[in-house]
């Protein structure tokens, strides 16, 4: 293939990817509707407009999560399930998933165990970076991929904590630390 036919290829490719992507998204760049009030009201021309248009606003910010392929629909579906999954999966990571966002009720905890409430209760604090003297806990939320320890538990008990956390967080920690010790009297006893 000679350097001329090579432009011609590129550019007819070019020109294709173009129309590929008008065609996702609203069918170009000029659409028809009729101006006129019924048949044989003037001639086709008199009947018809062209009109400017564009993508929609909806269809500019879609724009950004679509990649356009060869299967672009199956593309975009398949990164949104894998969003999905991903949610999911760092939802799992969680005892609690909305204890940092809603009052949680008797409902959430019903079934939980002594040591699920004692971690669930830890959990809204190691959401913020607190780092666990107790070897049990500071194990369990590294294991977590969302936990990050920043703060020395001292630290942030004495300075963090009181500033970092919501106030659902706080009513959330004390809602959980009420049920453990309800549930024994000095709660959960950790490494053992």
């Amino acid at each position: 293939m000679g350097k001329p036919e090579k432009d011609v290829f590129k550019l007819a490719s070019v020109i294709l990817a173009v129309l590929i992507v008008f065609a996702v998204f609203g069918g170009g760049f000029l659409l028809f509707s009729s101006g006129g009030k019924g048949a044989g009201s003037g001639s086709l021309v008199e009947k018809t407009e062209l009109k400017a248009a564009g993508p929609s606003k909806k269809e500019m910010e879609l724009s950004g999560q679509i990649t356009v392929s060869a299967g672009g629909a199956a593309v975009a579906e398949k990164k949104k399930e894998e969003g999905k999954e991903s949610a999911d999966r760092t939802a799992a990571d969680y005892i609690l998933p909305e204890s940092n966002s809603r009052i949680m009720t008797e409902a959430d905890v019903e079934g939980l165990s002594l040591k699920e409430l004692n971690y669930a209760k830890n959990e809204i604090y190691a959401r913020h970076g607190r780092k666990f003297q107790s070897k049990e806990l500071q194990d369990y939320f590294g294991s977590k991929s969302w936990y990050e320890g920043k703060y020395e538990g001292n630290e942030f008990d004495a300075t963090y904590g009181v500033s970092l956390l919501s106030d659902i967080e706080k009513k959330n920690a004390e809602f959980l630390k009420k049920k453990e010790f309800a549930m024994s009297s000095g709660g959960y006893k950790l490494d053992q």
